[in-house]
């Protein structure tokens, strides 16, 4: 695994509570009758807010990194024994964490669901979308891993395509045209939305675990390239999120040069790369707490201190630094208190 792998991850956490921060710090207050953020603090939120998207790629990229090294050496260490450990890791967790936020909406918003309509909720990843598309690749990765060692560069190709087919039949015109209305028998039921967002992230990590030197060589001989490509198409996917002009497209394709840029930063380039490396060795537990810890300081806030939500540049940095110190803190204390033996199972 790449030394900057631990950072980027906590990059990539920050950047999600960061956006969950904007989300429901925006949403709450205007319901609850609060003035709504105008103006150049409109624009700054939207701007920073978008910057979430190039987080779950990430996760999903360096996932894929992580099976490929596991499955390299003689033996593969991807044996059924580590699949199941690693399965457990992530599903256990994740159903603690969602039966906690049922509970919670439920006290805030009376949301509530027949037992059928909570099992669908797993099964789709609310409200942690991303989780059940992880699961699936994860069982899948056996075979991509024997694909990908002499394939890898047809197997990108083959899911990209599948990805820009699904993200036209589930938004129909974004490429253009539309599909006639039987390819919707193509998009699989469950992970549909997420793999049309970040179906083609996961492999790409996995191809470049697997051939490394190759790929680290393109990174570098592209890498201002990929940059520019980057921002250009973050810029356009700005814009369009902000009306300005219609490319929906560039919100799914800004992250995918982004990805080639990842192998070749160096960890001593990245700012506050040991905070980060915290921060990513919790990454998994933050993501599953962060959307319940910014409801209960939300709520918290608009009982104490209600002033505060006509102070945006005061309040958004609170919510902020609140919903991300207290998971690490809830976490670190308990990976040295007595239910180490199970942290792994509660936070992943």
């Amino acid at each position: 695994m790449n030394r900057q792998f631990g950072a980027l991850s906590g990059l990539a956490i920050v950047l999600i509570v960061i956006n969950h921060s904007i989300y429901f710090g925006t949403y709450y207050p205007e319901g609850w009758g609060y003035p709504s953020v105008q103006g150049w603090g409109r624009t700054l939120l939207t701007l920073l807010q978008s910057l979430g998207w190039f987080a779950v790629p990430t996760f999903l990229f360096i996932s894929g990194s992580f099976v490929s090294y596991a499955a390299q050496g003689d033996p593969s260490r991807l044996s059924r024994k580590f699949m199941l450990a690693t399965l457990r890791h992530i599903v256990v967790p994740y159903v603690i964490w969602s039966i906690v936020f049922y509970g919670l909406v439920y006290v805030i918003n009376h949301e509530t669901y027949n037992l059928f309509g909570y099992i669908k909720n797993l099964l789709v990843g609310y409200p942690y979308h991303f989780v059940p598309l992880l699961i699936v690749f994860y069982l899948l990765s056996p075979l991509m891993v024997r694909i990908s060692r002499s394939f890898g560069l047809a197997l990108i190709a083959l899911i990209a395509l599948y990805q820009l087919v699904l993200m036209n039949i589930l938004n129909p015109g974004m490429l253009g045209f539309s599909f006639p209305a039987w390819f919707h028998y193509l998009a699989p039921p469950i992970i549909r939305v997420t793999l049309s967002k970040w179906g083609i992230f996961f492999p790409l990590g996995l191809v470049y675990g697997l051939h490394t030197k190759r790929v680290m060589q393109w990174s570098k001989q592209f890498f201002w390239l990929s940059a520019i490509i980057t921002i250009i198409l973050f810029v356009l996917g700005y814009l369009d999120s902000m009306g300005v002009i219609r490319l929906p497209i560039a919100f799914y394709l800004a992250p995918v040069p982004f990805m080639l840029l990842l192998p070749a930063i160096k960890r001593d380039s990245i700012p506050f790369v040991r905070l980060l490396e915290r921060i990513g060795k919790r990454s998994y537990g933050l993501y599953l707490m962060s959307l319940i810890v910014v409801n209960l300081v939300l709520i918290g806030i608009n009982l104490l201190i209600p002033a505060f939500f006509n102070l945006f540049v005061v309040f958004f940095p609170i919510l902020f630094v609140m919903t991300l110190l207290i998971p690490i803190f809830l976490m670190e204390v308990s990976a040295k208190g007595p239910i180490k033996p199970v942290y792994r199972y509660i936070f992943g």
